[in-house]
C-alpha cells in the first residue's frame, strides 16, 4: 500500500488487488459497506496517519477507483465548511440520503476535456455541462447511477482531471458557462466522430 498526501484535505491510498485477497477482499466489497472494509478502511487512515500526518478530525468523503488492472485508488476527502476558501476545498454533493449526485471535474486544458469524454461509456439520463473558471475547464455530471459504468467512467475521468467538491450551481454563478447542457454529447458529436 502507498499513501500519497495531495493536500491537507485530501488523501490518495493505492492498493494492489493482491493485498486486498490477502485480507479476503473482493473488488465487489471494496465498493460496498462490510465489516471487513471498514477494518481496512481504518488500517489505511492508521498507516496515512503515521506516514503523512492526515487526521481525519472532521466529516469526511471517500472514493474507490480502479487506477489499473491490479491497483485500486481509495480517496479521502475531509468536507470543508461552506464559505471561503479555495473552490477545490469543497467536496462532492450528496443528496439526503448520502449519495453523491453530482460530480465535477476540473481539467487544466479542453484537450483533456474532450479526450476525457470520448472515453467515457454511454449512461442513457447522463446530465453534463461544461464551465471555464480561472482559467480551467470544470465538467458537471449528474445521473450517472450506481453502476460499474459509473465507476470506470470515475476512473477515465480521474486519468484526465481530477475531482473536485465545487457545485454546478457555483460554477453557473461564477464561472464561464460553455455548454449549459449535455456537454458529453456536445463534445463527443464534435470532436470524437467515430470512422
Amino acid at each position: 500500500m502507498r499513501v500519497q498526501k495531495v493536500n491537507e484535505h485530501t488523501i490518495r491510498i493505492f492498493i494492489s488487488l493482491t493485498e486486498l485477497t490477502d485480507r479476503d477482499i473482493t473488488m465487489a466489497d471494496l465498493f460496498q459497506r462490510s465489516a471487513k472494509t471498514e477494518q481496512l478502511f481504518w488500517e489505511l487512515i492508521a498507516q496515512a496517519r503515521e506516514e503523512v500526518e492526515f487526521n481525519l478530525d472532521q466529516p469526511f468523503w471517500i472514493q474507490a477507483t480502479v487506477a489499473t488492472n491490479d491497483e485500486f485508488v481509495i480517496t479521502i476527502m475531509k468536507q470543508e465548511e461552506q464559505g471561503e476558501g479555495s473552490v477545490k476545498e469543497k467536496t462532492g454533493r450528496k443528496s439526503s440520503k448520502g449519495r453523491i449526485t453530482e460530480l465535477v471535474y476540473v481539467f487544466a486544458d479542453f484537450e483533456d476535456v474532450v479526450s476525457a469524454v470520448g472515453r467515457l461509456p454511454e449512461f442513457a439520463q447522463l446530465r453534463s455541462s461544461l464551465y471555464e473558471f480561472e482559467n480551467e475547464y470544470y465538467l458537471v455530471l449528474s445521473r450517472m447511477g450506481t453502476s460499474r459504468k459509473r465507476f470506470l467512467a470515475e476512473a477515465i475521468l480521474d486519468e484526465y482531471g481530477e475531482i473536485v467538491g465545487t457545485t454546478g450551481v457555483f460554477l453557473s454563478e461564477h464561472g464561464k458557462e460553455i455548454i449549459p447542457e449535455k456537454a458529453v454529447q456536445t463534445l463527443n458529436a464534435a470532436f470524437n466522430k467515430s470512422t
